[in-house]
């Protein structure tokens, strides 16, 4: 509804092949970090330190490449910071009991700091071109280099969340630890490898967003953490866990690329953007809530509601002795 209401209002800019492709590579920076985000979310949690994650992801890897690496060992490094970065989140939340908010908030302002201190305080150039052109102004065949990216990793999470044990296990966890001890699941260690994937992922996003920048910065994925959580929720996810659909995570990531864009071709100023795109995420909640409800009142009324009586057989005609 979003994208005709733009298309009609804003004529041919908003449907201009261009404009189509830099929204596609745009929002598959998002989706990336919102699968991320929906893994942490579906075992009861959050990650708030997928933005630092992305510009120290992002910061690794550009001065890496700065000083001769090569593009894939740079990626790599990347991706193996983010990893690293998950994990600890994991162990802090899920084996020492630290709370998500507080454990991600702490790993979100040592990383801002890490990575400003590593690059001096400065934006990092000179990236390598094969690195910008494969993860960000590149083509993978007929997709944008960054939408390609985003349709793996969408195949890849459906395969743990749909076909592994794991994904089984990660919407077990969410809907009750308690239930998840008492049938077996080690329930630490899949809080702990939701936080790893999420990191991963969320570096991932970083490495995206610094090819298609062409730098790397400790500030690169700002906002991108609240953007994250609000279009993971928007999709259906549920805050504290259980329950998440991928399909829904692509329609929310969908809602704000479409809305972004089409308030910035209209000249709409920043802050009310901002004021919009928060009212639009209140509203999503509030009726995603209010429907679950009506869910929960249907079910709880048609469980209540009395079996119908069992047809009595007739009993036998006596035909002689039983044997």
């Amino acid at each position: 509804m979003l994208a005709v209401f733009f298309a009609l209002t804003q004529g041919s800019t908003f449907a201009d092949l261009t404009n189509l492709d830099n929204m596609s590579r745009q929002g598959s920076i998002l989706l990336v970090v919102a699968v991320g985000q929906m893994f942490a979310l579906v075992v009861g949690g959050f990650d708030l330190s997928v933005a630092a994650n992305m510009g120290f992801a992002s910061t690794v890897s550009a001065l890496l490449m700065q000083h001769g690496a090569a593009p894939a060992t740079a990626i790599l490094a990347g991706l193996g910071s983010g990893a690293l970065i998950g994990l600890v989140n994991g162990v802090l939340i899920a084996y020492l009991k630290i709370s998500p908010f507080v454990a991600t908030l702490g790993m979100l302002t040592f990383l801002t700091g890490y990575a400003n201190k590593l690059a001096g305080g400065q934006s990092v150039s000179g990236l390598d071109p094969k690195f910008t052109q494969y993860l960000g102004s590149g083509q993978w065949g007929f997709l944008p280099a960054g939408v390609g990216v985003a349709v793996l990793v969408l195949v890849l999470a459906w395969v743990v969340t749909a076909r592994l044990r794991f994904g089984l296990y990660l919407f077990a966890v969410g809907g009750s630890t308690e239930a998840s001890k008492l049938a077996g699941v080690p329930v630490a260690a899949v809080q702990a490898a939701a936080y790893c994937l999420c990191g991963t992922l969320s570096a991932l996003a970083g490495l995206l967003l610094s090819a298609r920048v062409g730098i790397g910065q400790a500030a690169l994925g700002l906002s991108y953490d609240l953007l994250s959580i609000a279009a993971a929720v928007i999709g259906g996810v549920v805050i504290g866990g259980g329950a998440g659909r991928l399909f829904g995570v692509v329609l929310g990531v969908s809602l704000f690329t479409v809305l972004t864009t089409g308030l910035d071709i209209g000249a709409v100023d920043e802050f009310t953007q901002q004021m919009i795109t928060g009212g639009v995420l209140v509203l999503a909640v509030l009726l995603a809530q209010l429907q679950a409800r009506r869910r929960k009142r249907l079910t709880r009324s048609s469980s209540a509601a009395p079996a119908p009586a069992a047809a009595v057989p007739p009993s036998p005609t006596p035909t002689g002795d039983r044997p």
